[in-house]
């Protein structure tokens, strides 16, 4: 099942697929700049237009598809017949177990940093590559795997119905350097919780926006530089 839904998100790569707000995988020799400009609405629509046209004067005008990250993904899924209808990042994300060592098919999320349980964007994870439609000017992309790029990953539960999820992994963090503040957000300007010594170890959560580690503490948000010098994961 893995193996198609790789196909499935490549080929989408291979056609140049590109980014329409609200996108599901219209083909774009079936839609019209109006189609485009209603989806688009007060966003970006001069740039989606854009891509539409130059992909419409390409070789892949009968192949390539609309979407945007959540259509897209939904898509693949819909591709393999464990989900039945497009859903969004929120959506995709509560028929996951979240998980903390990406493998293949692991669903790869953004959050609103206001707002950690919103998912505002989602991807796939491959052979260390990150497939999503990353945007207007690029569309649907495989790229290699950045870490620091995403917050969550998570497990989408119907890829292995007959088996318990992947389990998480735990991999911690190791302060090799000195001593080190642990914060409460991803940056210097966060507030200061307490003091990690070299030696010191914390399960690894995640990443903020910044690559700083979250990491697991008695404390509801704590973060910890990625600094190679002060920090490293093991």
């Amino acid at each position: 099942m893995l193996q198609e839904l790789l196909k499935a998100a490549q080929t989408e790569v291979d056609n140049h697929s590109i980014y329409v707000w609200g996108g599901s995988g219209q083909l774009c020799c079936q839609v019209t700049e109006a189609w485009i400009r209603s989806m688009e609405h007060n966003r970006k629509p001069e740039m989606a237009v854009q891509e539409w046209k130059e992909v419409m004067a390409s070789p892949y005008k009968d192949v390539a598809r609309c979407f945007d990250c959540s259509g897209y993904v939904s898509y693949c899924l819909m591709k393999l017949g464990i989900l039945n209808h497009r859903t969004d990042c929120d959506g995709l994300f509560a028929r996951c177990q979240e998980v903390y060592t990406p493998t293949d098919g692991t669903l790869l999320f953004r959050v609103n940093p206001a707002n950690k349980r919103d998912e505002t964007h989602v991807g796939i994870y491959f052979n260390g590559n990150q497939y999503h439609a990353k945007g207007r000017q690029t569309g649907v992309v495989c790229e290699p795997y950045k870490a620091s790029y995403w917050q969550k990953l998570a497990w989408f539960r119907a890829l292995n119905p007959d088996e318990p999820p992947v389990p998480p992994t735990e991999e911690k963090v190791i302060v090799v350097g000195g001593s080190v503040w642990v914060r409460n957000s991803d940056s210097t300007k966060g507030k200061k919780l307490f003091v990690a010594h070299k030696g010191d170890s914390f399960p690894l959560l995640g990443y903020g926006d910044s690559g700083w580690y979250k990491i697991e503490t008695k404390y509801p948000e704590s973060y910890i530089t990625n600094k190679e010098r002060y920090t490293k994961l093991g």
